[in-house]
């Protein structure tokens, strides 16, 4: 290594242990008040048995949000006349008395019902996270071409409902509505789980898989000028991630 070598090599470790110390103090602070009112909001939407996901996805392959009719008119939106609704399957509970006298649900049948897509819907805007701000010019283009070197290919797809990317193990998928700062960030933290996570054997829990992501992706936006405010910090406490377990995984 040269001198101008080591330097360099220094002046990144620098940058880097900087950007996690941020990184720490924020989760400290715990997760902002604008996230969560977005968590609050979001908790209206039901959570959808695996069946009834797949019956969404046939039916309408690039739904992102899906809520009932009266879900959609709570949160100040309006479902559009001559709308098709996309059909699912609702479970008919009874109640009925148990051994010991007491009342218990059991799911009898299905019935059908209609929920819709948000793009079926005009009203107020959805409340959305923070993400990063600012435009990483040609390092996306730089970003993209080092993960083709890597023999990882990146897919345009809205077929992956509302999350923003996805690593599938030599494949990178990323929802065509981002935009550049958004597309860089989601496109190096879904390159972290393919280099970090993907090829490696040993399978970290769930939380520590993504703050390990989320925090390559922070330091890495912060390294190109985009700033990400608490989107990062608010994103790993959302998965249980905390200061202590940032610190060991960053080890």
């Amino acid at each position: 290594m040269t001198p101008r070598q080591g330097r360099e090599a220094a002046g990144a470790h620098r940058m880097i242990e900087q950007s996690l110390a941020r990184l720490a103090g924020d989760l400290e602070q715990g997760m902002s008040a604008e996230f969560r009112a977005y968590l609050k909001k979001m908790s209206r939407f039901h959570r959808y048995s695996v069946g009834n996901m797949l019956l969404i996805c046939l039916q309408r392959p690039d739904a992102s949000h899906v809520a009932g009719y009266r879900t959609w008119k709570s949160l100040g939106r309006q479902v559009r006349r001559g709308e098709k609704g996309i059909m699912i399957l609702a479970p008919i509970v009874q109640r009925i008395e148990d051994e010991q006298d007491e009342e218990a649900e059991i799911v009898s049948a299905y019935r059908r019902a209609y929920v819709f897509d948000i793009s079926q819907t005009d009203g107020k805007p959805l409340p959305e996270p923070a993400g990063p701000q600012g435009d990483p010019g040609d390092y996306l283009s730089r970003l993209e071409a080092h993960v083709a070197k890597r023999g990882i290919r990146i897919e345009h797809t809205p077929r992956i409902g509302p999350a923003e990317g996805m690593s599938t193990g030599g494949r990178i998928l990323l929802h065509p509505r981002l935009e550049a700062g958004q597309a860089f960030s989601v496109l190096v933290h879904e390159l972290a789980h393919e280099v970090l996570h993907q090829a490696s054997e040993e399978r970290l829990p769930k939380a520590v898989q993504e703050l390990e992501a989320e925090a390559v992706a922070f330091v890495v936006c912060e390294a190109v000028g985009l700033q990400s405010g608490s989107a990062s910090s608010d994103y790993i406490q959302l998965h249980r991630g905390d200061k202590k377990t940032l610190f060991e995984s960053m080890k």
